[in-house]
C-alpha cells in the first residue's frame, strides 16, 4: 500500500504535464515575441537570427507537403528558391505543455514565387538552451 502512494503521485504529476494550460502572460509574451522575431528574420532573410530561433531538429512542413530540416529551411528562406514578401498572422491560440508551447492560427503568406496563400499554421515552440525555439511547423491551405 505504501508503494502505491508515491506511484500514484508520480502518475498524477506526469498526467498534469500533458494537459494543456493557458500560458502565463510572461511565457505567452516571450513565445509570441520569438514568433515575431522569426517572422522578421524570414522577411529579412536573416540567417544568423534564424539559426538562433529554430531548433536543430526542426521539422518545417509547407502547405505543399514539402518538409524541410533546419538547414534546408534556412537556406531556402535566406537566398534559396523562396522569397517571402509578407507574413500576416491572425488571432493566435496559444497553449502550453510544460516547456512546450503550441501556437495555431490562420495566416496569410505572400512569396514572390507562389503569390498569396491563406493558410492554417500549427507551430511548436520549445524552450531549448534557455530560449524559445521553433521545433516544428505545419501549414495547410485554407479553402
Amino acid at each position: 500500500m505504501n508503494k502505491l502512494i508515491p506511484l500514484s503521485a508520480a502518475m498524477l504529476a506526469m498526467a498534469s504535464i500533458c494537459v494543456a494550460a493557458e500560458p502565463s502572460s510572461a511565457v505567452k509574451d516571450a513565445v509570441l515575441k520569438a514568433e515575431s522575431a522569426w517572422k522578421e528574420a524570414v522577411l529579412n532573410a536573416d540567417r544568423p537570427a534564424l539559426e538562433k530561433l529554430v531548433a536543430d531538429d526542426l521539422s518545417y512542413t509547407h502547405s505543399s507537403g514539402k518538409t524541410q530540416s533546419k538547414e534546408q529551411f534556412i537556406t531556402e528562406a535566406t537566398g534559396g528558391a523562396l522569397h517571402y514578401k509578407a507574413i500576416d498572422f491572425e488571432t493566435a491560440l496559444v497553449r502550453q505543455y510544460g516547456n512546450t508551447v503550441v501556437i495555431t492560427h490562420p495566416t496569410t503568406i505572400t512569396t514572390t514565387e507562389t503569390g498569396t496563400s491563406h493558410l492554417y499554421i500549427c507551430e511548436v515552440w520549445a524552450k531549448l538552451q534557455g530560449r524559445w525555439q521553433l521545433a516544428s511547423r505545419l501549414a495547410t491551405k485554407l479553402p
